[in-house]
């Protein structure tokens, strides 16, 4: 059944508990209400936003009486901005949350928890995002540009001038980007910037309609320098992508590893650089490397984890979908020094038994990283490749717990999983999870 906007109604209600996207649940007759902004044991007054047969949505209108866990939100615009959603709890209640909805997923799907759980992985819970898409809108009966995360729910953009989750090199600095936009003259025709804040550089890719005129380079130019950022110009799609001045090679570490990586702004990368350097050096001692290892890297990106894998095996090959990351994840490989890796583009969701790096090879080990929609078809082909110890970084607990319950059926154990606080204030759940090969 679609949703549907429910008429204006309130409720009192006790919360009972936390959904699995950081909602308050409570009970009303025979519906379910989840409520944005509530926390376990709290009592409420919320305002109905959604309905559906068995379930409602609400926001939190008034705290009747509070959770001794709640805290005071650190951003003045927390609860209309719709980037954060767990600024009222702290963050190590976060993922104390986070690793229970770990476990429900488990459990509920699977059937299984593991033998040991991981200690939660976190590094510091503010200025970490470095990929964002801020909306940008000109508001003509204010004559004024806002410049921001959208409001939650809504297309508006939110009235704010700092983001306490974005990297400091813009977090700060929303007014004068406003500002500059405000002095182009094709300001009504930005309808978004996306940002790719690297060790080196801060890009900020600017999405236009119409054509920029020079005037506007010039605003640009001198905003670059004031901000200090890099602009990118985008008029149409991702292939139209490009420096607008100067181009910048783009670059993270990996000290530990002695890997520099280099990407293009519009790669995929993850948005918590110290956070990915923690989650790597995990992955790599769960896979218990050495020199007789033949690891594949499934989903491999730019080369995140195959290049560090490379450091320590035998060889290692790295499978990905997209051609330009497999291009980039090569060039990454020669910037290193690294000899003993090969990159091939294959579709993991397709049956792949026909490619080169899987007929008639075998691997002792896999790192699997898929998107949110997991990896069940892959996971399947493991017992032919003659893999018996996988690590699995997934970003949807649902998925995790679905592919899990495969991986047992094939006969591997689940020996460890925990949470990792990749993207800290927000429901999202980074996890990992060893599984080793039985029979």
């Amino acid at each position: 059944m679609a949703r549907r906007k429910a008429k204006d109604k309130l409720y009192q209600l006790i919360i009972e508990g936390l959904s699995h996207e950081g909602r308050g649940i409570a009970h009303h007759g025979e519906k379910i209400i989840f409520t944005r902004g509530a926390l376990p044991g709290e009592s409420v007054t919320a305002a109905r936003t959604l309905s559906r047969s068995k379930y409602e949505e609400a926001d939190v209108v008034e705290i009747l009486k509070p959770s001794p866990e709640r805290i005071k939100p650190k951003c003045k615009v927390y609860g209309i901005c719709g980037g954060c959603s767990f600024q009222h709890l702290s963050s190590n209640n976060q993922i104390k949350a986070k690793q229970e909805w770990l476990q429900s997923a488990l459990l509920g799907q699977s059937k299984v928890s593991p033998k040991l759980w991981l200690e939660p992985l976190q590094v510091g819970s503010w200025g970490y995002r470095r990929k964002a898409r801020l909306g940008v809108r000109y508001v003509q009966k204010k004559d004024r540009v806002l410049v921001g995360f959208r409001e939650r729910r809504s297309s508006f953009i939110t009235l704010m001038d700092r983001c306490e989750v974005l990297h400091p090199s813009l977090g700060s600095k929303l007014n004068k980007l406003s500002e500059c936009i405000g002095k182009l003259s094709i300001k009504a025709d930005i309808p978004q910037i996306e940002v790719a804040i690297a060790e080196n550089a801060t890009i900020l890719i600017l999405r236009h309609l119409q054509p920029l005129q020079e005037a506007d380079k010039v605003v640009l130019k001198e905003y670059a320098r004031l901000l200090e950022i890099t602009w990118y110009s985008q008029s149409g799609g991702l292939d139209t992508v490009k420096p607008l001045f100067d181009s910048t090679e783009l670059i993270y570490s990996l000290p530990e590893h002695d890997i520099e990586m280099a990407f293009l702004a519009t790669d995929f990368t993850q948005v918590n650089f110290e956070l990915n350097q923690k989650m790597i050096s995990l992955a790599l001692g769960l896979l218990e490397l050495d020199k007789n290892d033949k690891v594949v890297d499934l989903f491999c990106g730019l080369g995140n984890f195959t290049l560090p894998i490379a450091r320590y095996t035998k060889n290692v090959v790295g499978i990905e979908g997209d051609k330009g990351l497999i291009d980039r994840a090569k060039e990454n490989a020669q910037r290193n020094g690294i000899m003993n890796v090969s990159f091939y583009k294959a579709d993991l969701f397709e049956d792949v038994r026909g490619f080169e790096w899987f007929r008639g090879k075998k691997y002792n080990k896999v790192l699997i990283d898929p998107a949110r929609t997991g990896a069940i078809e892959i996971v399947g082909l493991l017992p032919e490749l003659g893999v018996k110890r996988v690590v699995y970084v997934s970003c949807n607990p649902a998925t995790l717990a679905r592919d899990t319950a495969k991986l047992v059926e094939l006969g591997y154990t689940l020996e460890q999983a925990g949470v990792m606080d990749m993207f800290p204030q927000t429901a999202h759940v980074e996890s990992i999870a060893l599984f080793v090969k039985t029979n």
